[in-house]
């Protein structure tokens, strides 16, 4: 009788049905430290590996809607999806009076999810954290996704979506959107993004303002916004 001709032995199906996370934890309740790093780069490269490919997949749909439709809908697109994520999350913050620093915290945890190595710095007013390099917006202009035929959409022109200036990547633009979301909601911005002169050979600016009055008129300016209470 012949055998069963097979890819895979039982033990490739078991490791391969398990979640790398319960592999890991198995690795170090074994004092195997050698094996448990091994398998914390796999996982690392299995999170980034599906981290791209949505923001592919998300960059090259807001393409299309910039070519087909235009703008004007591509910002009422972007407007609907950052609502359905951006609001949520900062509802999930702590709100109580002395939580900066647990929703500073939260921020950047969230950051982090883009696999990037962070880097952090705090004065008096603020504190502001780049991503080297940013994991999304700074790794597709680095990667060439925004030239060549098969090129991702550049918006051009002053608007809304690129902060005012003369161009700006798509997938960046739904920075504007959060800040104006908050706004509108919470009368003033938790953060704000002061992008690159040019986005992948310089870092971006995620600053978090310690007291929201302190926020500068010149980020809600951008906006096409005038300052509470500003004169």
């Amino acid at each position: 009788m012949e055998k069963p001709n097979r890819l895979l032995s039982n033990e490739d199906i078991a490791e391969m049905e398990k979640l790398t996370v319960d592999r890991l934890t198995e690795a170090i309740d074994a004092g195997n430290l050698e094996g448990a790093k091994k398998l914390a780069r796999r996982m690392y490269n299995e999170f980034l590996s599906m981290h791209d490919l949505y923001r592919d997949w998300t960059v090259a749909t807001l393409s299309f809607v910039g070519r087909r439709f235009g703008d004007k809908v591509l910002e009422e697109a972007m407007d609907a999806g950052v609502k359905a994520w951006w609001g949520p999350n900062l509802d999930k913050m702590p709100q109580e009076p002395g939580a900066l620093r647990a929703r500073v915290k939260m921020f950047a945890a969230g950051i982090k999810a883009h696999l990037q190595p962070l880097h952090i710095e705090e004065d008096d007013e603020k504190i502001v954290m780049q991503m080297r390099p940013c994991g999304s917006g700074a790794r597709l202009v680095l990667e060439g996704k925004y030239e060549g035929p098969d090129a991702m959409y550049t918006i051009k022109g002053p608007q809304l979506l690129t902060y005012g200036r003369e161009d700006f990547p798509v997938y960046c633009a739904h920075e504007p959107l959060m800040e104006l979301q908050d706004i509108k909601t919470h009368g003033a911005p938790f953060v704000v993004i002061e992008p690159a002169h040019e986005i992948g050979k310089q870092h971006c600016n995620f600053i978090i303002y310690k007291d929201k009055s302190k926020v500068p008129a010149k980020y809600y300016e951008r906006l096409g916004l005038k300052k509470p209470g500003a004169q």
